[in-house]
């Protein structure tokens, strides 16, 4: 009982770092396997802990490949949006002077055109939808021109500010898998090195031996007995 109790701690961590693990595995495994995913993810990582708690130097070997296949998919979960996000944010500012020509050559020809239209319609009726539709596409286009001229100056976010809360976060995904493995050779050492300290122990020594023992004991306390007997025995006289 006490025993369990000192592994406690060690496996509420564990529980806690594989439930933390398995959240982004899990969503990993299941964008290429939708039906069996969530299966992939807890098979390996709960064979990467069957491996970790056995006291051999081989499977302990093939659990360092079970771990680092247990890691990937929840780093590439974590990695993909942002890495996604960066990218469009640089193909953004790649195409940005070439959207914002764009735009202003739109207003140019939509100006034209609404001056042309304003222009007939002054000699002739039936204008005015067209006018109208022609206003608001150069209202948008505008709009989109002020929108790319304010991307335009806004300043790019600096690099650190970007890769700095994903290195912190995969750090974190790198360091509970770390723990995983710690607490998994702790919960499972003990419980493995009970059978041989029982063997370890003292035997206690036959019955046999016992008797030797008594009877070694006893033919050494006669002969003890007959010296001081011998000892004692009165001395002849010698004048007779």
């Amino acid at each position: 009982m006490k025993t369990l109790l000192n592994k406690l701690p060690a496996l509420a961590l564990l529980t806690g770092a594989v439930v933390l693990l398995q959240i982004h595995a899990m969503a990993w495994w299941t964008q290429y396997d939708p039906t069996t995913g969530w299966l992939w993810s807890i098979v390996i990582e709960a064979g990467a802990i069957w491996l970790w708690s056995a006291q051999s130097r081989l499977r302990n070997c093939i659990a360092v490949f079970a771990t680092a296949l247990a890691l990937i998919a929840p780093l590439y979960q974590l990695a993909a949006p942002m890495l996604d996000g960066q990218r469009a944010t640089q193909q953004a500012a790649d195409t940005l002077p070439a959207r914002t020509q764009a735009a202003q050559a739109q207003i140019a020809t939509l100006t034209a055109s609404l001056a042309q239209y304003n222009d007939n319609s002054a000699h002739r009726g039936g204008w005015a939808p067209l006018i109208a539709s022609t206003q608001q596409q150069l209202a948008t286009a505008r709009a989109d021109l002020t929108a790319l001229q304010t991307e335009a100056a806004t300043p790019a976010p600096v690099a650190l500010a970007v890769y700095l809360p994903l290195a912190m976060q995969m750090i974190a995904l790198c360091l509970l898998q770390c723990l995983v493995v710690l607490t998994t050779r702790t919960v499972f050492a003990r419980s493995n090195d009970q059978a041989p300290k029982l063997t370890t122990q003292t035997a206690a020594p036959a019955a046999g031996d016992d008797i030797a023992a008594g009877r070694g004991d006893e033919s050494r306390s006669i002969a003890n007995a007959l010296a001081d007997l011998a000892l004692m025995r009165p001395k002849p006289d010698a004048t007779r």
